[in-house]
């Protein structure tokens, strides 16, 4: 009996590694193993029809083909033109022996196509239109300028902070799938696509690819998915849920972190009953400088049964937007929140002050501070400073603060005398550039009104 061919975790499909024993197509690990795609392709790998090969240069319906970008287990992917448009587009075309030999596929495909062309989202690649021209059916999708998360992966993987970051991308794009009902069943890193500007959109939604095992199973020998990213409960035969999308999304986190898979083996068997029985591995043992939070937070979505994970990904999303927010340097969210404003920033003893420039020819200077005892308490102060207490401007200082959204006028010792600050503050977990920015104008704005009144000047 031949030997299994070597199998990438990545496409889901078996390939000759490339010197390294990486997969030449998406840089994905190559392990030799018993997984196969279904009958769609050769001994060899390669598509067994090639109708839908050399479309480079060719026009297509609406469309001139430019270039091609790839093949997944059910589709090549190409570069083209709208020609009315002249926009740029990906057109996946399905692979046709996949729609004569199994009517089902060109079901699966069309349908799903059709939910994913109801997601609008800027963590979802979109979708634009579904066709049929010579005999070949595809979907025109938004051009993603970059490449896959996972080969973005292969060459730098990313800190705690960036890798929690695109974490929380992803989760938005899904989250968002999630609420319209659709459940994505093949999450992994090669259907994230990592723009140029950073940005990760979630793509390939419900197009889960079928996988036959060499080696019989418990239950059925034919899966939906990608085994290295299957939740336990799907080897056994039961339907995808949000929470296996949350399991899958676990065990992108866990590679985004470590570079490694949670579990993997040669056997589907072997590797069904790992993702079944196996602990999670040390996340600390493995990246020393990841919180314990973190760790909790991946257990969390790796629970072996899935009423003992996150319910679907707009959990996840919340979880790791707090995650986000302790990692984040209060710097690096100050810097985000004032780009574009006209300011100017500087450090004194770990409070971050910005002169803000207001539109009537006075300036504003806005301190933003991290207070609390501990990560899981700090707040994001942001104040300024009004003016020396006056007591005759305590009633107009109440009526103020009920016009004043988001913030209020107090009174704290400055220089050892008592002035008027108008302050606001935000849990760090949870603050956001968008209310840091918009709470800098208001503050900045309200507190030179408050000066302007009492002094007349323009000191602070």
């Amino acid at each position: 009996m031949s030997e299994p061919p070597f199998f990438c975790v990545g496409c889901n499909e078996p390939t000759e590694p490339a010197p390294g024993g990486l997969c030449p197509r998406c840089g994905q690990a190559v392990t030799p193993g018993d997984l196969t795609p279904t009958q769609h392709v050769d001994g060899s790998g390669a598509l067994a029809d090639s109708r839908d090969a050399g479309l480079e240069g060719h026009r297509l319906g609406n469309y001139d083909v430019e270039s091609f970008l790839g093949k997944g287990g059910m589709a090549r992917v190409y570069r083209a033109r709208h020609r009315m448009l002249h926009r740029p587009c990906a057109l996946k075309v399905l692979a046709p022996e996949l729609a004569s030999r199994d009517p089902e596929y060109l079901s699966l495909f069309l349908d799903e196509a059709r939910a994913a062309a109801a997601l609008v989202h800027p963590n979802v690649v979109t979708v634009h239109n579904i066709g049929n021209e010579d005999g070949l059916n595809f979907i025109e999708m938004e051009y993603v300028s970059g490449r896959a998360l996972q080969g973005q992966v292969a060459a730098d993987a990313p800190d705690p902070l960036r890798a929690t970051g695109l974490m929380l991308q992803i989760s938005a794009g899904l989250a968002e799938a999630h609420r319209v009902g659709i459940i994505h069943r093949d999450l992994k890193p090669s259907n994230v696509m990592l723009t140029h500007d950073g940005i990760a959109k979630l793509a390939d939604f419900g197009l889960a690819k079928r996988v036959e095992a060499r080696s019989p199973l418990p239950a059925e020998h034919t899966l939906v998915g990608t085994p290295y990213f299957m939740a336990p409960e799907l080897f056994e035969g039961t339907a995808a849920s949000r929470q296996s999308d949350v399991y899958a999304a676990g065990v992108t986190y866990f590679y985004l972190l470590t570079g490694r898979l949670p579990f993997a083996d040669r056997s589907i068997v072997a590797l069904a009953r790992k993702h079944a029985k196996d602990p999670v591995p040390d996340l600390g043992r493995l990246r020393p400088d990841t919180p314990a939070q973190m760790t909790a937070l991946l257990s969390h979505c790796l629970a072996k049964r899935p009423d003992q994970r996150l319910p679907d990904a707009a959990a996840l999303r919340e979880e790791l937007r707090g995650m986000f927010g302790k990692l984040r340097p209060l710097g690096a969210l100050v810097d985000e929140a004032a780009r574009g404003l006209d300011v100017e920033r500087r450090d004194e003893d770990g409070v971050l002050l910005l002169r803000v420039r207001l539109p009537n020819r006075r300036t504003q200077l806005v301190r933003v501070e991290a207070t609390g005892s501990s990560v899981e308490e700090e707040l994001v102060r942001i104040y300024s400073v009004c003016a020396p207490l006056d007591e005759g401007y305590a009633r107009r200082a109440l009526e103020l603060n009920a016009r004043v959204p988001h913030a209020a006028l107090a009174i704290q010792d400055v220089a050892g005398r008592p002035h008027f600050v108008m302050v606001s503050s935000y849990p760090r977990a949870t603050c956001d550039p968008e209310e840091v920015r918009a709470a800098v104008l208001n503050i900045a704005f309200w507190a030179d009104h408050v000066e302007a009144q009492l002094t007349g000047g323009d000191v602070h």
